[in-house]
Order: structure tokens, then C-alpha cells, then sequence
């Protein structure tokens, strides 16, 4: 692999190309714009993980994590000197903060490198709440508009999936409040404080589930439905939002992204070693226990991905704005 991207590297360099000489020289920065721990962190530190035990790339790869709000981070790499040394992993969180306007730059301020893994989500309610299928959430989201509490992280990922699924029914409407991420969003369903919510298929088996896969008695939410295009392995009794007759599928890669105008060799190397990381047995397991699908996309996939993804959300996003 090394010899392979020090000869493409000679080759850009005898035609005269813009390219970088034996790339890398040096360690490579991978930037997360959230706080360590959460699921982008994760994804970063296995894929730096797998890229070093593959031995894709000959320097390691540095994991930064900047805190605050996720736009720190990524305009510190949008701003970053393009030499292909700093990279930002991030989600559809980036799509999202720019059609809501919370953001004064999107994915087209950078490179696009990689996308690796995919998890979908699933729209919940409490098990004494009377309601046992999507149409009847969003029959009752309509017929009662602002009435049913939705718990959300307020413009991010399962904001914009439950203004996804209001929209199934036109003239539904959830109140949605700031309650925070999957774990606040499990407490504060189960203490009847919100109505709804979506959770990830990982975290619907985490919390509802016992470890043999048999229903935990314990558990007061239930799963309506997945946003994936297949059934969720991990809840095979679980339908899809197509089986139940909708157009919805939402689901979220990690996308690795680098500044404008980065080498072109930095691209292709990084996106190589994130590529060789993912064929590690780190890796799968990493994606398997977390219910990840294991995708994996660079070159003209990746940008038909973001493009259409980007297609999806957008109007989704521009949503959250109205009051």
C-alpha cells in the first residue's frame, strides 16, 4: 500500500501535478467536533485503530477533539492550511446546521474523502401510550397537532428525523423540545416527559432488549418502526417505514471530509487507509456491535451520496426554522 501511494505520488509529480512527495511525512490530524465519546468519536478512534493495525499509512493518525458546538471544529479544518494533513469526521449534523442556517458554510466548503458505516433509527413511544404503529402516531400528531412532546437534540440528527416523520402525514405536528441525545431521550421517555422520540437501532436494542435478544419486561418504550431500507438484523420483528407504507428512509454515515484544495494524493492516501481500516477485525466488530451497516464509500459514490443526501435533507432542515 505504501509503495503503491509513494508511486502515484511520482507519478503527479512527473506530469506536474499539484502533489505532495512520499505522503505522509508527518502525523495526520483527524478532527472530531464533539466532545470524546459519543458515536463520531467512536468511529474515529477504531477507524485510527484499523488504519494501524493495516499498516495503510506509514505516520499514525492524531485524534483532536474540539468541544462546544460541532462548528468549531469543522471551520477549524474548513480554515486549515490544505497541505493534507488535517482531516474532520463528521455526520449529517453538517447538512443539517447549514439549512438551518446555524451555519454560515456546508459540505461543499470540503473535500469530501470517505464515508464509513451507516446506522438508521426507529421512531418510539411508551408502551402504555396507547399507540401501536406509525399511522397511528402521526393520525394522532394530526389530529391533536402540537400536543405530542417529541425529545430531540434540537437541530440535529433525530430533530430533523421526527420533522422526517411529521411530515409522512401532512397536517401533523409534534411540539419538539430540547432534551438531548439517545440516552437523555430513553430517560425522558420512560419518565413520561416526552411523548416520542427516535433512537438508533443499536440503542432500541440497548434499551428495550435483554442480552439473550428477548423482550426486557422491564422496558416501558417501544419501537414503531426503522428508518432503514432493510430490517434491522438486531430487530428482525421490527418493520420498516416502507412496510408500513411510507416514502422515508433516514439513516447516518460518518463522512470524513479535508479543506479545499487539498492534494489530491493526501485524498486518495486517506481515503485508502480509512478504506483498509474497515476491512479490519476491529472494525467489524466495532460496526456489528454497535448495528452499523457496513458501508463504505469514496470517489464519485461519495459525492452521488452527499448530493443526494443533501437533496433529502435540506428541505427537512429549512423546517426546523418555522415556528
Amino acid at each position: 500500500m505504501r509503495k503503491l501511494l509513494g508511486l502515484a505520488a511520482a507519478a503527479l509529480l512527473a506530469t506536474g501535478g499539484a502533489a505532495l512527495a512520499e505522503w505522509p511525512e508527518k502525523p495526520v490530524k483527524l478532527i472530531v467536533p464533539f466532545q470524546a465519546g459519543g458515536t463520531s468519536d467512536q468511529m474515529a478512534r477504531v477507524l485510527q485503530a484499523g488504519a494501524q493495525e493495516s499498516g495503510a499509512l506509514s505516520q499514525p493518525i492524531t485524534i483532536v477533539n474540539v468541544g462546544g458546538h460541532y462548528s468549531i471544529g469543522s471551520r477549524r479544518v474548513m480554515e486549515a492550511e490544505p497541505d493534507g494533513y488535517t482531516f474532520l469526521i463528521i455526520h449529517i449534523a453538517l447538512m443539517g446546521g447549514e439549512g438551518t442556517g446555524a451555519l454560515d458554510f456546508g459540505w461543499r466548503d470540503f473535500e469530501p474523502v470517505a464515508g464509513a458505516g451507516e446506522f438508521c433509527l426507529a421512531p418510539m413511544v411508551r408502551k402504555d401510550s396507547g399507540i401501536d404503529s406509525v399511522e397511528q402516531l402521526l393520525a394522532k400528531a394530526k389530529d391533536e397537532p402540537d400536543t405530542l412532546i417529541f425529545g430531540a437534540n434540537l437541530g440535529a440528527i433525530n430533530h430533523l428525523a421526527g420533522l422526517m416523520l411529521q411530515e409522512q402525514n401532512p397536517g401533523a405536528k409534534f411540539r419538539f423540545v430540547q432534551i438531548g441525545g439517545g440516552t437523555a431521550n430513553f430517560t425522558a421517555l420512560t419518565g413520561a416527559q416526552t411523548n416520542a422520540t427516535v433512537l438508533s437501532g443499536a440503542e432500541v436494542v440497548n434499551f428495550t432488549l435483554l442480552p439473550d435478544g428477548s423482550e426486557n419486561p422491564e422496558a416501558q418504550i417501544k419501537p414503531l418502526a426503522y428508518t432503514g431500507a432493510e430490517r434491522f438484523d438486531g430487530l428482525p420483528d421490527l418493520p420498516t417505514m416502507a412496510e408500513e407504507g411510507y416514502d422515508m428512509q433516514f439513516c447516518v454515515k460518518s463522512w470524513v471530509f479535508a479543506p479545499k484544495d487539498t492534494p489530491q494524493e493526501a485524498i486518495d492516501g486517506f481515503a485508502a487507509a480509512m478504506e483498509a481500516a474497515t476491512e479490519t477485525d476491529r472494525y467489524q466488530k466495532f460496526i456489528t456491535d454497535k448495528g452499523f451497516a457496513d458501508v463504505f464509500l469514496k470517489g464519485e459514490a461519495l459525492q452521488q451520496d452527499l448530493e443526494s443526501t443533501w437533496t433529502a435533507i435540506e428541505p427537512i432542515a429549512k423546517l426546523a426554522t418555522q415556528k
